[in-house]
């Protein structure tokens, strides 16, 4: 799901929230949510324990690895891209579509290469 520097940047980020440890409180989870995602973006903390317990975290567990978190940072990335994607076809046939409705066809840089193209014969 991540690349290697995707990867990286995850774990950079939550060494600097675990301050060495090997695990993150909840509460500490939650600021590194906020330091990493939009607001708009940002689970609620019920989402956040459910995207957890969907990642496998017991109720009773306290602290959260590393790779628990990772995991659930892939799945609330799955589950915004799932709603973008529902929203964009909800919303008729999407922003191409608009885009080819105005100028006929999709651009394919054709029609400005060959504008400069002229432009630069005139001279």
């Amino acid at each position: 799901m991540f690349t290697q520097a995707e990867y990286e940047n995850l774990r950079m980020a939550f060494e600097a929230v675990s301050l060495g440890e090997a695990y993150v409180n909840l509460e500490s989870l939650k600021i590194l949510f906020e330091k990493m995602m939009d607001e708009d973006r940002q689970p609620t903390e019920e989402q956040l324990e459910e995207l957890l317990k969907t990642c496998g975290k017991s109720q009773d567990e306290e602290y959260v690895s590393f790779e628990l978190f990772a995991r659930a940072v892939a799945l609330l990335l799955e589950e915004n891209a799932e709603k973008i994607t529902t929203s964009s076809q909800q919303e008729g046939m999407g922003h191409g579509y608009e885009e080819q409705m105005m100028y006929g066809a999709e651009d394919d840089g054709q029609y400005e290469d060959g504008y400069e193209q002229q432009q630069y014969e005139m001279y």
